[in-house]
Parts: C-alpha cells; sequence; structure tokens
C-alpha cells in the first residue's frame, strides 16, 4: 500500500511539465456501423434497408456505406458487374417505428414517410465498401424514427440495373449504440415498398453531433495487450499466396504457441475420404460450406485458452475445437472480408481457411496414429469455389502435447471478383480479443500471445449537465483485490512511460490529481458521477485513466487501462 501515495507524487510531478491538450471542443465527426465487422452471409436484391433509429442529439449525416455484390459474381449465374455505376439513394424517417410501413410507398396518400434527403452511391466491389455521400448533408433532429434508405438501380453505366447486397443471416437482432444512436430492428428488403424485411444489412453512418453536446474520446492504450489469436489475412489474388509449399511447427508452450518452420513432410492420407457421406452440417446442403460430425478426440487436447476432447472440421479448410453441428452460414460458410466469423465462432485452427468446394472435386481425411499419439487431418485437391481448376492441399497434424504441424501443398484463392479472403491462424473464438493480422513469412519465428488483455476504462452515458454518468472499469482480472480511479482534468500530449515505476510496457495519459481505490475483483468497477444542473460547467473537461491490482503482473503490481477524456455539454 505504500506505493500508491509513490504513484500520486509521481504523477503529479510530471504533469506540471506536460502540455496540455483538450477533447473540451465540439464533437468530431464520428463513423457508427451497425456492426464493428460487416458480414456476408448471402447477397440480396435491395430495394430499401430499413432500421428503428434513436438519435439523443440534433446531427448532421454526411454520408454512409455499405456492402453492395454486383461485381460478376454469383451463383447459378453471376450477377452482371455494375462496379463504378452510381446509384440515387434516397432517405426518409417516419415517426417512432418503420414497422407496419414497409410496404408503404412515400409518394402514397397518407404516406407516413418524410424525405431526409438524397445522395449518390458508387457500387464498390466487395469487400470494399460502397460509399453514399449526401451534398448537403442530412440533418435529423434528436427523436425516435424508423429509418428507410431506399435504393434506385442505375440507369446508365455498365451493365446498369437492380443492384444487390451481402447481409448477415441470421439477423443478430440487438439493438447497437454508440454515444448519440442507437440502431435496432433492421432488415432488407428486395424491392421497395413491397412486404416486410429479411436478415440484416452492412451499414455505416458517418455524422457530426450537434456542437454544445457532451462527448467523450479514448486516449491511448492500456497494459497489457497479448491475446490468444494470431492469424495473416491474404487477400484474393492470381498469385499464389507465400505459405504455399512450405511447412510451419505450432510448439504449444502451456499458454501460446512458438511458431517457427519446419521441413516436416506431406503424408499422402491412406483413409477414405469423409465426403463419401453426407456432411453433419451444411448451410448448402452438400460439401461444399459444411461441417464434419463431431470427433471424439483420442486424448484432451489443450489449446490457448481452453482444452477440448471434440472437434468438428470444415469443409473450408480449418478446424473448430468444439463440437459444432449448426448449418448457418457464419458457422460453416467462408469470411469473405470480415473477421467477425473467425472471432465470433467456436474456438478454431484455421489452416487456409476460404471458400473451396468438396462438393466439385477433392477429399477431406482424418486419420488416428496407431498409438494415438496424433491427429491428422487433410484437404487434398480441393478448388476454391467457384474455380474448378485453383486446387488447394493442406495437412494438420495435432499431437497429444498440443503441438501442430502444418504442410501446405499449392494453394489458391483467385476468386478477385468475389471478394473473398484466406485466413491462417488460431483463435479462441467466443468474441475474444483479436489482434492485426501479422505476416507469418515475415514473424516467423513467432510467438503468440498469453492471453492478457488490458482493463478497459469507458462511459456508460455521455458526460451531461444534470445527469448521473458512472465511469466503468471493465475487463479486470479475477484476481484483482482493488482498483485505483485516477481523475484529472489534462491530458498529456505524449503518454509518460512508466517503466521506471516497475511498470513496462505501461502508461500515464494524464495528470492524475486525485486517486480513488475501489475495493472488489470485478469483472467491472463502476463508478458513479454526478454533473450538476449548472449550464455554466459546458466545456468542462475531465480525465481518468484506471490501474487494478494484479500481484506479478509487473513489479509495480499495477495494470493501466486506456484513459478517456470528457467534455462536459448537453
Amino acid at each position: 500500500m505504500t506505493r500508491f501515495p509513490l504513484l500520486g507524487a509521481v504523477v503529479l510531478a510530471v504533469a506540471g511539465s506536460a502540455l496540455a491538450q483538450t477533447c473540451a471542443t465540439a464533437p468530431s465527426a464520428r463513423t457508427f456501423s451497425n456492426r464493428d465487422e460487416f458480414v456476408g452471409s448471402f447477397y440480396y436484391n435491395i430495394g430499401c434497408h430499413f432500421a428503428d433509429v434513436v438519435v439523443q442529439r440534433d446531427i448532421t449525416i454526411s454520408s454512409m456505406a455499405t456492402w453492395t455484390y454486383d461485381q460478376g459474381a454469383g451463383a447459378p449465374t453471376p450477377l452482371p458487374n455494375q462496379v463504378g455505376n452510381t446509384s440515387v439513394v434516397n432517405v426518409y424517417t417516419c415517426a417512432t417505428t418503420r414497422t407496419g410501413s414497409e410496404a408503404i410507398s412515400p409518394t402514397a396518400p397518407g404516406t407516413p414517410w418524410t424525405l431526409l434527403g438524397s445522395g449518390t452511391m458508387t457500387v464498390v466491389a466487395t469487400p470494399g465498401e460502397s460509399p453514399i455521400v449526401f451534398n448537403p448533408p442530412l440533418s435529423l433532429a434528436a427523436g425516435t424514427y424508423g429509418l428507410a434508405i431506399e435504393y434506385l438501380a442505375p440507369t446508365s453505366g455498365t451493365n446498369p440495373g437492380p443492384l444487390h447486397c451481402l447481409g448477415k443471416s441470421p439477423n443478430p437482432g440487438a439493438p447497437v449504440s454508440d454515444q448519440f444512436l442507437t440502431w435496432s430492428n433492421d432488415g432488407i428488403q428486395g424491392v421497395a415498398w413491397t412486404g416486410g424485411t429479411v436478415d440484416s444489412p452492412n451499414l455505416r453512418v458517418t455524422y457530426t453531433a450537434d456542437a454544445n453536446s457532451a462527448h467523450w474520446v479514448d486516449v491511448g492504450a492500456g497494459c497489457y495487450y497479448q491475446p490468444y489469436a494470431f492469424y495473416e489475412s491474404f487477400p484474393a489474388s492470381a498469385t499464389a499466396p507465400d505459405v504455399a509449399n512450405t511447412a510451419q511447427s505450432w510448439i504449444f508452450t502451456g499458454t501460446n504457441y512458438i511458431v517457427i518452420s519446419s521441413g516436416t513432410p506431406f503424408v499422402p492420407p491412406t483413409s477414405p475420404s469423409l465426403t463419401l457421406s453426407p456432411p453433419n452440417a451444411s448451410s448448402s446442403a452438400n460439401w461444399d460450406d459444411a461441417l464434419s460430425a463431431p470427433i471424439t478426440l483420442p486424448f484432451p487436447l489443450t489449446y490457448p485458452g481452453g482444452t477440448t476432447t471434440d472437434i468438428t472440421i470444415s469443409s473450408n479448410g480449418a478446424v473448430y475445437l468444439a463440437a459444432v453441428t449448426s448449418n448457418t452460414y457464419d458457422v460453416c460458410g467462408a469470411s469473405y472480408g470480415s473477421i467477425a466469423p473467425f472471432r465470433d465462432q467456436a474456438p478454431r485452427i484455421a489452416a487456409y481457411f476460404h471458400d473451396l468446394d468438396l462438393s466439385a472435386a477433392g477429399s477431406l481425411h482424418y486419420e488416428v496414429a496407431p498409438n494415438n499419439a496424433w491427429v491428422r487431418i487433410t484437404w487434398a485437391g480441393v478448388p476454391e469455389w467457384p474455380v474448378p481448376t485453383a486446387l488447394n492441399t493442406m495437412q494438420m497434424t495435432i499431437d497429444a502435447g498440443g503441438n501442430i504441424e502444418m504442410v501446405y501443398g499449392t494453394l489458391a484463392n483467385t476468386g478477385v471478383g468475389n471478394g473473398n479472403n484466406a485466413l491462417l491462424g488460431f483463435t479462441p473464438g467466443l468474441g475474444s480479443t483479436l489482434p492485426p493480422p501479422i505476416d507469418f513469412s515475415a514473424a516467423i519465428p513467432y510467438t503468440s500471445g498469453n492471453g492478457q488483455t488490458p482493463p478497459v476504462l469507458k462511459l456508460d452515458a455521455r458526460p451531461v449537465i444534470g445527469t448521473t454518468f458512472n465511469l466503468v472499469t471493465t475487463n479486470i482480472a479475477p484476481a484483482t483485490p482493488f482498483t485505483i480511479l485516477t481523475l484529472g482534468d489534462t491530458l498529456f500530449p505524449l503518454p509518460i512511460d512508466l517503466t521506471f515505476l516497475g511498470m513496462p510496457g505501461c502508461s500515464l495519459h494524464h495528470n492524475a490529481l486525485l486517486l480513488l481505490t475501489a475495493v472488489g475483483p470485478g469483472p467491472d468497477i463502476v463508478t458513479p458521477f454526478p454533473v450538476p444542473a449548472n449550464n455554466a460547467l459546458l466545456n468542462v473537461q475531465l480525465t481518468g485513466q484506471s490501474f487494478p491490482f494484479l500481484l506479478g503482473i509487473n513489479p509495480f503490481n499495477l495494470q493501466a487501462s486506456n484513459g478517456v477524456c470528457m467534455r462536459v455539454g448537453f
């Protein structure tokens, strides 16, 4: 306990020499997304996208973006290539909710819809986002609305005609919020103003809130950020990936992998192909986008962050470290530019995870060593969809100690028009944190993370005059007995490295004038902060950062969160 007055003395000393930064200004433009990663489960005709929105402050919308799928791809007949075409996009609002008004045209007598404004969308090939620009920007007053975004078919350019989009199936159905917007009840309508909606569109909205609005921003990063997951993402290309005809050894240390190059040879499989029997689950009713039946391993398998006795083999070049039986596309299908399925589904090892088509050719094998020391999964000569000549061969061997051998033959991901990418790596899944991608060829020898992630400080509401918001410290380790919340009024222009204090890799982001101690392990520490009902507080700036105590995390036994900067307003 004697160290914490020292921390206070240190931060007060460095505060005097730091130049001030400010967040006590009007909110800058921000982008709201109905999901952090766009997801492509299927493609749809688009007449309208619908949603319900709650807007806390008056906003102006300068642009939106979605995923169109009009790039000469698709099945069974490729959709016309309209890349570069432009479309008029009309945005309408109605009172309270869009439910019940989807089939009422804005031109019908007594229509509930009011035109908010119009913009222009340029068709971009997935996984690029198709931008919609509004000039002048749309003005939307604070309130609760039904929202309709109408897409008119291009009438000129290359192959003009109806447009299509990629959307998520099934619809997550959960509201999504940022500081100013809440988005819910969204859906895709194939032909504008007819019937209901299906599934969930991908949409981003770039907007600016009223100049007097209260808001807050994250500042810097906390310590320590060493997530279990690691991966490389290979974009579609006519050139084979650089891991083709190579091999890797993943050495399991008990908490993470050390990845090195190896000379392990490919072993031709001798077992019958699993494709001689129907798949256990499939989003296509055959071995395209399919799963094997769950397989009980001859040994318990420990991996970073978990243990399993079952695996499930994906036709798309990956192995789930769990018994998985879902037939949804998010589980059975490929990524198509998104990391969300890789992050959110069950734990998985991706040998070369992309859109393979075992229903067209190739074979899939599962073999067990005679002494049960290892299991081996082989994808042999499997074409990517929809390019039957682009073949993929890879082999994954998992031993009883958790070590993995990856051996690659020919690999391909040439379907540029389909917007697909391929992933190689590991994830503990279930919504776990994903780091930025790596380049295996440059990174090897590579040591993956041990699962540490930093505490996070955030607000549960804007710091509005006359209200109470909470400062919430999340992601606190179970062994944490208490957390120090520091408050101040000044941001440092550069983070102060706390290595000298025995906190290597940690930084101080503000002048911590006040130190408050909260007892308890978390996982969340909630600290109420009332703002008096006094308009003279407009533009007052507050700053904060949390320091959970965790024995042995470093010599000083403290982690650090990110900082936050708060502007009091309306």
